[in-house]
């Protein structure tokens, strides 16, 4: 049975509430008299270093880690002094998966009034929300479409804090897990419970969600190989075959038919993925950190299609790069209808 009584780290009894939700880790409740607080309790119990990490995470808490993340606020134990089996932290409702606002189909469906300057905005905010959580010393790890939420102003929320690598005075925590399609080059097939990640391993993660939110969810490695045989994904990241760009021929990749071309986020924006998704990406300082798209994202200008008011993109093109995409979908779906 859950424990409906526990305490803090400070000693402060904490009450449980209804339960809110079940993971593979742990199960989420409510806090009885702290509605601005959940709880997490873990499945299974927690090492002596995983309670430490919760520990330093409650204590480097800021206004600047809450409002980007659900940064921990403090520590679970079933008696004073005990180690940890859970920890508390913000509430955070109203948001969703970043995944259902980079799909089309789901786009429509959960943010009807988002065009294309909401995505920009939205990967901007991503970028700062990376910024604020590296300037504390600590780094994502496994920047993925699972631990990303966004609002419908677009502003982000960071989840799942407990897995990132922190660093805490002289310790530092590392991140154990990763998802392959959000895991830079030099880092696929390796065991990541050992590795210690920087910066620029999350540069890598961010470029691939920022992609995924301006280009109709593709992944960028995703494309036709002119190679023999398949292409799986993690092997094209492995091997840096970035489908879209100017050396996508030379990789042996085309990216998919029915996609933008990668000037269509503008120039400047263009270069930054170039520079990500580089063959010299694993060297430090060739792929652009947070402010560097902070910077570039906020210099994107906009303007409206003749055609279609609800589309939108950069200026610096010359025409609607939406419409032709539409119009070659239209002309397929008409197909398949005429082939049954």
């Amino acid at each position: 049975m859950t424990p409906q009584a526990l305490y803090d780290q400070e000693g402060k009894p904490i009450r449980l509430g209804p339960e809110l939700g079940k993971g593979g880790e742990g199960t989420v409740f409510e806090v009885a008299n702290s509605p601005e607080l959940v709880a997490k309790l873990y499945h299974q119990p927690i090492g002596a270093e995983k309670a430490e990490k919760l520990a330093a995470m409650a204590g480097q808490k800021s206004d600047g880690l809450l409002t980007v993340a659900a940064w921990p606020v403090g520590t679970l134990s079933p008696a004073p002094g005990d180690r940890a089996v859970g920890l508390l932290m913000p509430k955070v409702s109203g948001l969703k998966p970043v995944h259902l606002l980079y799909g089309p189909k789901s786009r429509l469906a959960e943010f009807p009034q988002a065009n294309w300057s909401f995505l920009v905005h939205a990967a901007c905010n991503l970028a700062r929300a990376l910024a604020v959580l590296h300037a504390a010393g600590n780094v994502v790890g496994d920047i993925n479409h699972g631990n990303i939420l966004v609002s419908g102003r677009a502003t982000i929320k960071l989840i799942d804090c407990d897995s990132f690598q922190v660093q805490a005075g002289d310790r530092r925590f590392l991140c154990e897990v990763g998802v392959p399609t959000h895991t830079p080059p030099e880092l696929q097939g390796r065991n990541l419970r050992t590795v210690t990640r920087t910066p620029n391993h999350d540069a890598f993660g961010l470029a691939v969600v920022i992609f995924q939110l301006l280009f109709l969810g593709r992944h960028p490695f995703s494309g036709t190989y002119l190679g023999r045989g398949d292409m799986p994904l993690e092997q094209a990241i492995r091997e840096i075959r970035f489908a879209y760009g100017r050396e996508a021929a030379a990789r042996r990749m085309r990216q998919p038919p029915g996609t933008p071309g990668l000037l269509a986020a503008s120039p400047p924006v263009a270069a930054l993925f170039e520079r990500a998704f580089s063959p010299g990406g694993a060297k430090e300082g060739v792929r652009p950190l947070p402010h560097e798209w902070v910077t570039v994202l906020e210099g994107v200008q906009f303007r409206g299609c003749d055609l279609r008011k609800v589309h939108t993109f950069a200026a610096t093109l010359e025409s609607c790069p939406w419409c032709p995409l539409e119009r070659s979908e239209e002309r397929r779906v008409g197909k398949e209808c005429r082939s049954r």
